[in-house]
């Protein structure tokens, strides 16, 4: 554990084991930012910590081990700002399950705009490393296309959305679409912002409430207004 120790004629102060490892977190964040995984090394994350590289392994096997540690911060997030429209109640009728599903995309978006070169980071690992893609893939990615596939069954059932969709290859087709179409956006040090953003989460919002409710009408739409 990392005590205290001469640095370049200064005494570096000890860290608690919780403020130590929330340091390794936060400087894994930053590099990612900056940086693909490809090119993410323990001594460079340690470089921006203060800490000494040998500390790194009193909290993590290796820097797979340290990505799915992200992810679990971030994945609960994504599943926070969902959680409305996926548990709601479709009998609210179509239109205005397609509201709540407009707010939940935008939230999402607003995930991947913080965290995108995180995310992007993560997904490239798991291609790499069975032990993230278990997180990743069969992990946050697979418990989201079974909450998606429960909603359209739902909405099927009380018909608000089309009685020939298959839930679960929908569901599918719509989260694996949506979360590379939003790496693709948002996974680089310098992602969509503005008018270009605004023209992603639009678009995000055709594709998912015109598949499962139809062309439904934007609010600005009924109050007469314009997009």
């Amino acid at each position: 554990m990392e005590g205290s120790r001469q640095v370049g004629g200064e005494r570096r102060r000890r860290r608690r084991p919780e403020e130590a490892e929330r340091a390794i977190l936060a400087a894994a964040r930053a590099f990612l930012s900056e940086h693909p995984f490809r090119e993410m090394k323990v001594e460079d994350v340690m470089a921006r910590t203060g800490l000494s590289r040998p500390a790194f392994y009193a909290y993590f096997k290796d820097r797979y081990e340290l990505v799915t540690r992200l992810l679990e911060g971030i994945g609960g997030l994504l599943f926070a700002v969902d959680r409305r429209w996926l548990l709601g109640d479709p009998g609210v009728g179509g239109e205005e399950s397609a509201g709540i599903l407009r707010e939940a995309l935008r939230g999402g978006a607003e995930t991947f705009e913080r965290y995108g070169p995180v995310l992007r980071a993560i997904s490239d690992a798991a291609s790499y490393d069975r032990r993230v893609e278990e997180v990743y893939r069969f992990g946050l990615i697979e418990r989201l296309i079974v909450a998606v596939t429960d909603r359209i069954s739902r909405d099927i059932e009380a018909g608000v959305s089309p009685p020939d969709l298959d839930p679960r290859e929908t569901a599918r087709a719509l989260v694996f679409m949506t979360e590379r179409y939003l790496i693709d956006a948002y996974g680089t040090s310098s992602p969509s912002k503005g008018d270009a953003g605004d023209a992603v989460v639009r678009t995000l919002e055709a594709v998912w409430t015109s598949t499962l409710y139809g062309p439904t009408t934007q609010p600005e739409e009924r109050a007469g207004g314009e997009r």
